[in-house]
């Protein structure tokens, strides 16, 4: 049975998108929960995080933090994702080590200096670029819209290429198919994928949102995929390797 991707059926995921632009490879992703500590805000998490000094040695490709503005499972304890992104799986165990060994001389706060508390529990995820931003067309924040899609005998290549173009029809910047590998809900392999795509601009979300109104045709004609209602997400870029 077909179907469509309307309105309902897309939102929330982070990704540098900036960082996606440069690779042609399946990406690395390490997530975890985070929520915020009594008297801060997240305009303290950012500015905390992005203070940091980023060692070439253990720092990842890129790392954002995503804030909930219209999602699903609202849950009180989670204040937002921290995500970080890798160019290879090869890379994320190189620079993880580093960051362990450095973590492991070094006594008194660590993680977010007090501002947030992020749980240790991760999720490990495929990051698959879809379509590719131009260069400057992310800004530091953004919106970010994702669903998750179930494949119903589609591969995830026909999810890249369906990502792909949804993305072109509401004028997305950019966007990425997630395939989790590890950690989260158990569900069968390849069974589901997560859509991810990525705005220039708050301005550029609202017109995409009206331009998918004015025009609602199906993007996954001829593809048994089928989504889900979507999460819509603020994003944060608070360190790209490329910059």
């Amino acid at each position: 049975m077909k179907s469509v991707i309307t309105i309902t059926s897309i939102v929330m995921l982070s990704l540098g998108a900036s960082y996606v632009s440069a690779q042609d490879n399946v990406l690395a992703s390490r997530s975890t929960a985070c929520s915020i500590n009594p008297g801060y805000t997240m305009a303290d998490v950012v500015e905390t995080a992005r203070n940091f000094e980023w060692p070439a040695e253990s720092a990842p490709g890129f790392v954002t933090f995503r804030e909930g503005i219209a999602v699903g499972g609202n849950n009180p304890e989670i204040d937002f994702i921290a995500e970080f992104i890798y160019p290879s799986y090869a890379d994320m165990i190189e620079k993880r080590s580093a960051f362990l060994r450095s973590r492991a001389g070094r006594s008194g706060r660590r993680g977010l200096d007090g501002v947030a508390t992020c749980n240790d529990n991760v999720w490990i995820s495929n990051v698959i670029p879809a379509r590719r931003p131009g260069p400057g067309s992310i800004a530091p924040v953004t919106p970010v819209a994702s669903t998750l899609c179930e494949l119903n005998g589609a591969t995830v290549a026909d999810a890249v290429a369906l990502a792909n173009a949804f993305g072109e029809s509401i004028g997305a910047a950019g966007a990425a198919v997630v395939s989790r590998n590890f950690g989260g809900p158990r569900r069968p392999i390849n069974s589901a994928v997560g859509m991810r795509f990525f705005f220039g601009s708050f301005t550029d979300f609202g017109a995409g949102m009206d331009m998918l109104n004015q025009n609602n045709t199906a993007a996954n004609q001829g593809t048994a995929i089928s989504c889900s209602t979507g999460n819509l997400t603020r994003s944060y870029r608070i360190y790209s390797r490329n910059n």
